[in-house]
């Protein structure tokens, strides 16, 4: 395993963890990585563990995302460093990429060495991430639980959503597998959601390669899933922790070439991120028609289901076995 960078957070103090329940009460946990939630301009390339404005977002992410299992699952989630979300633009790929490798990755994996000696207890668990997050998770996937395989035996799948899981990353971890349907275990389950009018732009969270699983039909071929299969799509809020339910509810298609998920439905346009006031800039960044804060809330009550679906089926095998 590579060396640490930095002191790692102490994780035994509760003021570091945004959820960490005093009394579990279900069969099964979530362990969760909140996307890219420091705005401060003023903060260095990575952020301070306790820096207000990654705390005040990352507790507005826990709510709009981490809370589709919220049925099924008791949450877990850490502060943890992470690369400054005003910085990334700034930032070429490999840059990110070596930030992330530093005091987030040392922090991420503390985070996982204490959840696993003193609050999992044994439990399944779920992984799961968004944007940043979600890179984080990647690594955590590659080396970590290489390092630990009596924890990836206990990992019912981990939703990788936002950032890309391409056939190198799997090529290069063979220990790691992609979700092929609606209640295989131990798999990652990933997707980047766009319009059609990204096709051919780049993105920072579209790799070459990328491989997604339609979160409506769970397919992973480019069969059309319908509106009507989606339980119901939100919108996120900026500021305030709720969600917003939308009048119309997303459809999905796999773009096999490109390896995200698309949403044709042109009333949901104004959902993209460079429609949101303030934030055009990231068009450079993510597309003119990237859904990247939607991941989770266009799709939010199917991963609900989901959820709910693997961890009957693991519990189950576990019965059996």
């Amino acid at each position: 395993m590579k060396p640490f960078v930095g002191t790692p957070t102490d994780y035994s103090d509760p003021k570091h963890w945004l959820a960490c329940p005093n009394n579990p009460n279900k069969d099964v946990d979530l362990l969760f990585l909140y996307p890219s939630s420091c705005e401060n301009p003023m903060a260095g390339t990575i952020c301070a563990v306790d820096e207000p404005t990654m705390v005040m977002f990352a507790k507005r992410n826990l709510a709009q995302q981490a809370s589709a299992f919220e049925p099924v699952a008791n949450i877990f989630a850490p502060c943890w460093r992470q690369v400054n979300g005003t910085k990334l633009s700034q930032m070429s790929f490999e840059e990110v990429d070596a930030a992330e490798w530093a005091e987030p990755r040392t922090d991420v994996y503390a985070a996982l060495d204490y959840y696993f000696e003193h609050l999992n207890q044994g439990r399944p668990y779920f992984l799961a991430g968004h944007s940043q997050g979600s890179r984080l998770s990647y690594m955590v996937l590659s080396e970590y639980m290489k390092e630990h395989p009596e924890h990836y035996a206990n990992m019912i799948a981990a939703y990788c959503l936002g950032d890309s899981l391409t056939h190198k990353y799997l090529e290069e971890n063979p220990h790691v597998r992609a979700a092929q349907a609606e209640d295989d275990l131990g798999v990652v389950v990933s997707w980047n959601t766009e319009g059609p009018a990204n096709k051919g732009h780049d993105s920072l969270v579209v790799a070459p390669g990328a491989i997604s699983i339609n979160p409506l039909n769970w397919r992973t071929d480019d069969t059309p899933a319908a509106a009507a299969f989606n339980l119901g799509s939100y919108m996120p809020s900026l500021l305030l922790p709720r969600l917003k339910k939308l009048p119309v509810n997303a459809d999905a298609t796999i773009d096999l070439e490109r390896g995200t998920v698309v949403v044709a439905n042109p009333k949901l346009e104004k959902c993209a991120i460079t429609a949101i006031p303030g934030l055009k800039r990231l068009e450079s960044v993510f597309g003119p028609a990237s859904y990247h804060g939607c991941d989770y809330s266009f799709f939010f009550l199917n991963i609900r289901k989901n959820a709910r679906v693997r961890a009957e089926a693991w519990l189950d095998q576990r019965n059996r076995d």
